[in-house]
């Protein structure tokens, strides 16, 4: 019975997702022979190792596929945070021109993409016994983790949220979308159920994702964190969990009708999975609280100034700070793609990259939030300050320590460009040394954020003021320097909003910041850095259009259950000026 769904799962997944899809996957070949075996190991350990596949541009691929890292650039495109220099070579302009948002290519590789990643997860299910057996029990835990992270960034992502954009909302509501997730696929969907298999409720999904965390949690318990990190611990659990509650707390706040929803339906006999087990959004700020103190005494530790820094190992090899992450080894056949590869898209001192000065599609900071960052943090010369530009004294006192670059390569980079990202290794010119790096996925700087968060919704902003200052001040300013100005609670979420911006700049993780506050996104103003095109601002307390995805019409067809999501495309006017 078990090879059974095993199969009829392969056969669900696969045809669910419609369509050739040309990607390279280290157990491709290998899957149904590890099946065969119970090979569970490999099983497991294809999961982490899917991050990395990819489509090749000269197979037919997209030119901006780099894995899951690429789709963390993908969103942060949605952004107003990560603007590039020029925009020629800029292969991520999908949701900056915001025109190509329906039924195209991106948006099929992005569903097909995670139903791939969530299949390899179910696989595992499929043979792992970890009530029966010890050596399951991790195993288990990593794909339910890797599988609770997969549907929380669906979820998120192809749920739609008010726009306030009428004719997206008004098309959203006639077609009965409000409030539906994304189809649910697990280890027992059949071929059959496949085909009618509905988007599940926001209520529904939240109570899944809780399960999964919730016996990821349980079968974790006792694996904490390895030197390479691309298999979740116990830590990285904690992490899922701080990111859930912060989610839902922030929405039961914003739309005490949502509360009442879930509560409503957290006692249905159908819905088979975990209560929540909460009755209000304070419940859930203080479990954010808790499980991000959890994570962090997990004995992680913020990175120090030598750390972000360092030409060699910055933001490319894991240490202390990292809880999980995405890793192309050496022989990985990604890293051999030389100018489609993550590292092209994100290092200038790549030279075979479309980032260094030649190709100029450098990653900038968005102005307004540079002006943001005192000097006294040091965090600031990631970035160029554009009144340092060509200026080799301010090159030898404040950017030298952060690359291998000499000053007359540095000289050739506009203000606001970023340096965060180095090669492999520090190898700036063979690509296929270069290219191998490691990218975080979960870093414990952003359980304190999220812990000063919480803490401020449950107990007054002036308790998460002292854990901001107390964050900040050990961590991030060279003077002890930094202090909250804010009056009072929305001040403080505004400015933790902006901590995160400049934190995870890059990281792919800030757009579920401005779709949960409900944060506009503003990339024209007077100054502005951003592309003129590419000058569109979204309305406030509300989401914008172009970060609730469009489910391919592949999926429709063959998914009866399936009702699409309105197009964003062009639904906002762009910006001309004042």
């Amino acid at each position: 019975m078990k090879k059974h769904i095993i199969y009829s799962l392969i056969i669900a997944a696969g045809a669910s997702l419609s369509g050739c899809l040309e990607e390279f996957t280290p157990t491709n070949q290998a899957t149904a022979d590890q099946i065969k075996g119970e090979d569970k190991g490999s099983l497991s350990s294809a999961v982490s190792a899917y991050m990395t596949s990819f489509t090749s541009y000269g197979d037919g691929g997209l030119s901006n596929d780099a894995g899951f890292p690429g789709f963390g650039i993908h969103r942060d495109a949605m952004t107003a945070d990560i603007p590039a220099y020029t925009t020629t070579y800029d292969y991520f302009t999908d949701f900056s021109y915001t025109n190509y948002l329906g039924n195209y290519s991106l948006q099929t590789l992005f569903w097909r993409r995670y139903y791939y990643l969530i299949q390899k997860c179910n696989l595992v299910m499929s043979v792992a016994q970890p009530e029966e057996r010890t050596e399951d029990r991790e195993y288990a835990g990593n794909a339910l983790a890797y599988r609770a992270m997969a549907y929380f960034d669906m979820a998120r992502l192809y749920e739609y949220r008010h726009t306030d954009v009428a004719s997206l909302d008004q098309q959203a509501e006639a077609s009965g979308i409000m409030g539906l997730t994304v189809p649910i696929v697990t280890e027992a969907t059949t071929d059959a159920s496949g085909r009618d298999n509905p988007r599940a409720p926001f209520y529904t999904m939240y109570r899944f994702i809780l399960t999964d965390l919730d016996n990821a949690e349980k079968y974790l318990s006792d694996t904490h964190a390895s030197g390479s990190k691309v298999n979740a611990s116990i830590g990285v659990v904690y992490g899922l969990k701080a990111r859930f509650w912060l989610e839902l707390g922030t929405r039961f706040l914003l739309h005490p009708a949502d509360l009442d929803t879930q509560l409503s339906h957290d006692s249905d006999e159908d819905i088979v999975y975990n209560k929540l087990g909460i009755a209000s959004a304070n419940d859930c700020f203080n479990n954010a609280a808790a499980y991000a103190r959890k994570a962090i005494s997990e004995g992680y530790a913020p990175l120090s100034e030598s750390q972000w820094f360092d030409p060699k190992t910055g933001f490319n090899t894991p240490n202390a700070a990292w809880m999980w992450c995405v890793t192309l080894t050496l022989d990985n056949p990604a890293v051999n793609l030389e100018w489609q590869s993550f590292v092209s898209f994100v290092s200038p001192e790549a030279t075979w990259g479309i980032a260094d000065a030649g190709y100029g599609a450098s990653r900038m900071i968005d102005a307004r939030l540079f002006d943001k960052i005192p000097d006294s943090d040091w965090r600031k010369t990631t970035w160029i300050d554009p009144n340092d530009v060509g200026n080799q004294q301010a090159y030898n006192t404040k950017y030298a320590k952060g690359t291998s670059m000499g000053y007359n390569e540095w000289r050739k980079y506009g203000g606001y460009v970023g340096f965060k990202y180095h090669p492999g290794s520090g190898d700036r010119t063979t690509y296929a040394v270069g290219n191998a790096v490691s990218v975080p996925l979960m870093r414990v700087e952003e359980m304190f954020l999220i812990e000063a968060e919480a803490v401020a919704r449950v107990s007054g902003f002036g308790a998460g003021k002292q854990l901001l200052e107390s964050f900040l001040n050990t961590y991030r300013y060279s003077d002890g320097s930094y202090s909250c100005n804010a009056a009072g609670i929305e001040e403080f979420i505004d400015e933790i909003f902006t901590q995160k911006r400049i934190e995870l700049w890059l990281e792919g993780l800030i757009v579920w910041d401005y779709k949960r506050l409900e944060k506009a996104v503003i990339r024209g103003y007077d100054g502005t850095n951003w592309y003129p095109d590419f000058c569109f601002n979204s309305y406030p307390n509300a989401v914008a259009p172009w970060m609730t995805m469009y489910i391919p019409d592949s999926e429709c067809n063959y998914n009866r259950g399936v009702v699409p999501n309105p197009d964003p495309s062009n639904a906002i006017p762009m910006w001309k000026g004042n």
